[in-house]
């Protein structure tokens, strides 16, 4: 069972909302038209109102204070990348609330995102989901943003600057760059989206390289981080894969960085991507130290209050690398208890595995 890494869920990554959005039979006009249809949001526009039934996590935003910075963000619960980003905002929730930020994760009705889905989330979560969050409104807000802008896809973020203006509209990976700057009031929106869009295209070009020599791939990563301090968080995901394709010697220097991050975050997700990356079957990990994928595995069991089962999974296969079989075919049972569906037949399978080795 091969699962993406959490730096390729967030390179520029974004759930499609069409089905989400309209679950009708689709428009008779074509395609080209649609694209010519200009958004009627803009950066630089007053931001819309918002129009909330129900905040169900942190104290209710009534409008856009002057002087105060806002971050509203949409998101689902069956979006990945919406989950893979919600420690990074979180952390920045933290790192600017005494100068004024608040960020709000706004969501919305369909098929796959309920009321009662989305606030089991926010339960489960916890501090993960270290902000504001809000039931939308009949798609209300989401109108007024989300097609108002003609975006498409999740997570989705918009920063409002202490003017009530449209700062920023794009993927939540880049509110590093563009927080600080508004927050202080010097953000230019033309500058700082062409910075942006050629971070963007770096970003990618870090992915690229990582296809070929992952010793090259590293050098690149280190002249990204010279470039982008601010991103330096995605691009230590990024070096640390490298690095342990490369068997590098600083892969666990690396590691032990994100571990300690994802820890105080209490990020489960981002811990298990730690140790899996290491201890993946189908993967090609040079130098493997089991003892710290055991030791990321651990603490990510630890939060997800050992009930999740890809987090199991993860545990059990670290014993089982280590020869402490009868452990790891006692924690897989545990894992394919909690499974559901496809994956509850693929975790049966690898427990077969582990009872038929020798």
């Amino acid at each position: 069972m091969k699962r993406l890494s959490l730096a390729v869920a967030l390179l520029l990554t974004s759930c499609g909302l069409a089905v989400a959005q309209d679950t009708a039979a689709p428009a008779k006009a074509p395609a080209k038209t649609e694209a010519k249809s200009e958004a009627t949001l803009k950066v630089g526009d007053p931001a819309p109102a918002l129009t909330i039934e129900k905040w169900i996590k942190g104290e209710p935003v009534t409008g856009f204070e002057s002087g105060r910075v806002y971050v509203v963000e949409f998101w689902a619960t069956w979006c990945g990348p919406c989950i893979a980003s919600m420690p990074h905002l979180t952390h920045l929730q933290k790192q600017y609330k005494d100068q004024g930020l608040t960020i709000i994760g706004v969501t919305t009705g369909d098929p796959n995102n309920s009321l009662k889905a989305v606030e089991k989330m926010v339960q489960d979560k916890g501090d993960v989901m270290g902000y504001t969050v809000a039931w939308d409104k009949e798609r209300t807000t989401s109108t007024a943003f989300m097609k108002a802008a003609r975006q498409s896809g999740i997570p989705c973020s918009f920063v409002v600057d202490k003017a009530g203006k449209i700062a920023y509209i794009g993927h939540p990976m880049f509110l590093d760059m563009v927080l600080p700057e508004t927050i202080a009031g010097t953000w230019d929106a033309k500058t700082g989206g062409e910075k942006i869009s050629q971070a963007e295209k770096d970003l990618s070009g870090l992915y690229r390289s990582m296809r070929g020599d992952p010793s090259e791939a590293i050098a690149a990563i280190d002249a990204f981080e010279k470039k982008y301090p601010t991103l330096s968080d995605l691009s230590t995901k990024i070096k640390y894969n490298a690095q342990l394709m490369a068997g590098d010697a600083g892969a666990y220097i690396t590691g032990e960085k994100l571990l300690a991050k994802h820890i105080e975050a209490k990020d489960a997700e981002g811990l298990n991507e730690l140790a899996w990356t290491i201890v993946d079957p189908q993967g090609d990990v040079k130098n493997k130290n089991i003892e710290f994928a055991l030791k990321a595995a651990q603490e990510a069991n630890r939060l997800s209050g050992e009930k999740d089962a890809a987090i199991l999974d993860t545990l059990a296969r670290c014993w089982f690398i280590k020869g402490e079989k009868s452990k790891a075919i006692e924690i897989q049972k545990k894992a394919i208890s909690f499974a559901k569906g496809n994956m509850k037949a693929e975790l049966e399978d690898v427990l077969a595995e582990y009872e038929g080795s020798k």
